[in-house]
């Protein structure tokens, strides 16, 4: 599956996906059983690391700054699933920063295409805190939980980015304490919240127009749950779109 995403990425017109890593080559272990795929070096690193600057610092990001990341945010996940790809795996560790801190969508291990005709994949593996709670109901033996409980569909991909935009802004998981990230014994609790309980707003400086949108992208209903094409149609994330 790696190289068919490799071969759509590389296809692509050069601004189809100006927001996602660009490929630069793809080869085979020597013994042709795993595949990777060489991209561009951005050299700023991940969003993680960003984020904990922040926090060294003492810092906040801007409102300006943070409509400009969930516009390019935006704009690279609406690429990949108008080319049937659910990325599968977003996560800050996963969102790399060119100089110019430009968002660049990458790690495609995970990423699947949607088959012609079908809005959804059987879920195969995902970062825990960042899935969906439709995932984790499966995951975790929920009662009554069925193969419907494995459709993995690109709502899961919202979901995943509205829990990365929280973590920009508040700096922290919405479903973890304080206290908690660095214990490894509190992952169940935590789950076990993200599946029950509903996310906590983001801090109230920031517009109630952001503060709406992460709401929305954290709806527990899949159904429900904003698309990103609904996102690109938000004035302030519609604004900043030009800026590439």
């Amino acid at each position: 599956m790696m190289r068919e995403i490799y071969e759509i990425l590389v296809q692509a017109s050069p601004n189809q996906f100006i927001h996602v890593v660009e490929p630069l080559g793809f080869f085979l272990n020597d013994d042709g059983d795993k595949g990777y795929i060489v991209m561009e070096f951005c050299s700023e690193g991940d969003l993680r690391r960003y984020i904990n600057d922040m926090k060294r610092k003492g810092t906040e990001i801007s409102d300006l700054k943070a409509w400009e990341m969930i516009a390019q945010v935006a704009s690279s996940l609406i690429q990949l699933h108008a080319n049937g790809i659910i990325h599968g795996d977003l996560k800050p560790e996963n969102i790399l920063l060119t100089e110019e801190i430009k968002v660049k969508l990458s790690d495609f291990g995970l990423a699947r295409q949607l088959q012609e005709g079908k809005d959804y994949l059987t879920l195969r593996a995902g970062t825990k805190l960042f899935l969906a709670p439709e995932l984790l109901q499966y995951q975790k033996g929920k009662e009554n939980a069925g193969i419907i409980k494995r459709m993995q569909t690109t709502a899961a991909d919202i979901w995943s980015i509205g829990i990365m935009l929280f973590e920009l802004l508040a700096q922290h998981h919405p479903f973890m304490n304080l206290n908690e990230d660095q214990d490894p014994m509190a992952e169940s609790e935590t789950l076990h919240r993200i599946i029950e309980q509903e996310a906590p707003e983001i801090p109230a400086h920031y517009p109630e127009s952001m503060r709406m949108l992460i709401k929305s992208m954290l709806n527990k209903d899949s159904v429900r749950r904003i698309t990103a094409e609904a996102i690109l149609a938000i004035p302030e994330v519609a604004a900043n779109l030009t800026h590439k």
